[in-house]
């Protein structure tokens, strides 16, 4: 009996053991995500990705002196540590150079696409 005891028992642990791992450890936080979404960011990255009425893709350009360049870190490296209002004047639609993203946009959506954006190139824009 003893013998048989010294058998089934470690058989025992590696099974539960096993289990356990399986099932994502046991431990307090086990399978929740503690993870915090920033509903701005997303909100504006929506907006930003999101199709017109006519389901055209809204394009975002930079204007520059007279030319316009696609959004890229290289591109809105200019405005870094900047003013939010010199960044906002200078947001051009790609396929209308004469149309500015703040008259196309609402208010709401103008503030969420402007915090995606200063996260999204880590701008760190002030006011």
């Amino acid at each position: 009996m003893k013998k048989t005891l010294t058998i089934v028992i470690p058989v025992i642990g590696l099974l539960f053991a096993a289990t356990v791992s399986a099932s994502g450890g046991g431990g307090f936080s086990s399978g929740a995500s503690s993870k915090r979404v920033d509903q701005q960011y997303e909100l504006g990255k929506s907006y930003y990705k999101a199709r017109l009425a006519d389901g055209s893709k809204l394009e975002y350009c930079v204007k520059s002196d007279s030319d316009l360049k696609k959004l890229s870190r290289r591109s809105v490296k200019q405005f870094k540590k900047g003013s939010a209002a010199d960044f906002v004047a200078a947001l051009h639609n790609c396929a209308d150079p004469n149309q500015k993203i703040a008259d196309l946009v609402t208010d709401e959506q103008g503030q969420a696409i402007l915090h995606y954006l200063n996260k999204r190139f880590k701008l760190r824009l002030k006011g």
